[in-house]
């Protein structure tokens, strides 16, 4: 035991003096705690350049053209080239919108001729792409009609291309009005076969009816949540609810420019009309 007291009495010491050179560097006069302090404000400010560089690219106004973006201290600056006021003006909101900026120098210059960067021009249509390629994907998995099924899901353009295989008609329309209601999504293509086409095949009627299901469901400005759709001869019966006389017209229209639609009866209620009953 008295063997190992001094031991250890050394080994303190040591330390010591080590934790006294490294606090306070005679050669540079700067500390242990400065130099840390410094590469936390480094690091942060480059994460705050990678945080504003991201939301830049991710928006689809000014993602197609290239700023270079440093930050000190929370302090960004934007340096480049973008073809308008209003791009350059844009840059600088979404900068003081991101988390970590303090304050924006917005050294843009304004050239009409501005070249584009293809590297970066349609990054924010491919994130929205995979967004709701996910989306889908789950959707699919959650439905309890569908998740047994295997499905191939590849959106371009926000346009879903959907593929696969089901047991009946009514689950291929569940599946295409699954996509057609996801948030984002401007179309729908793909064939999904119908394992059990021969019990129940598809008529000409069941067709249209979903060819206008699908056109109504493109305009985004009809919730057919409520919309029971049906054909008979080329004529297009529409009942259930709508929450407007304006989106009731507004479905007719649309049902009467699909090719094939000869008729169009429009039972769909709008509550303007119940009311004044």
């Amino acid at each position: 035991m008295r063997k190992i007291k001094p031991i250890l009495i050394g080994v303190l010491l040591i330390v010591l003096v080590v934790g006294g050179v490294l606090l306070y560097r005679r050669d540079g006069g700067t500390s242990l705690w400065d130099t840390m302090r410094s590469v936390k404000e480094t690091s942060q400010d480059a994460a705050t350049t990678s945080k504003v560089k991201t939301a830049l690219m991710l928006s689809k106004h000014v993602s197609a053209f290239g700023v270079n973006v440093t930050s000190n201290h929370g302090a960004v600056t934007l340096t480049g080239e973008v073809p308008s006021e209003e791009t350059r003006r844009l840059d600088a909101a979404i900068t003081q919108d991101t988390s970590g900026v303090t304050r924006v120098q917005n050294n843009l210059v304004v050239n009409p001729g501005a070249g584009r960067n293809k590297d970066t021009e349609n990054l924010a249509d491919r994130v929205a792409d995979l967004e709701i390629k996910t989306i889908v994907i789950d959707q699919l998995a959650r439905s309890p009609e569908l998740k047994d099924k295997r499905f191939t899901v590849q959106v371009s353009r926000r346009v879903v291309t959907l593929d696969g295989a089901v047991d009946s008609p009514a689950q291929k329309r569940a599946a295409e009005q699954l996509v057609l209601q996801a948030p984002g999504v401007q179309g729908l293509a793909g064939d999904i076969s119908v394992a059990n086409a021969t019990g129940s095949p598809e008529t000409v009627d069941d067709k249209l009816a979903r060819r206008v299901e699908f056109e109504l469901y493109s305009t985004r400005a009809v919730p057919l949540k409520n919309v029971q759709i049906r054909s008979q001869d080329g004529t297009v019966i529409l009942t259930g609810g709508v929450a407007s006389r304006a989106e009731k017209l507004l479905a007719e229209r649309v049902t009467q420019a699909v090719d094939g639609v000869k008729r169009v009866v429009n039972n769909l209620n709008a509550p303007e009309e119940a009311a004044a009953r």
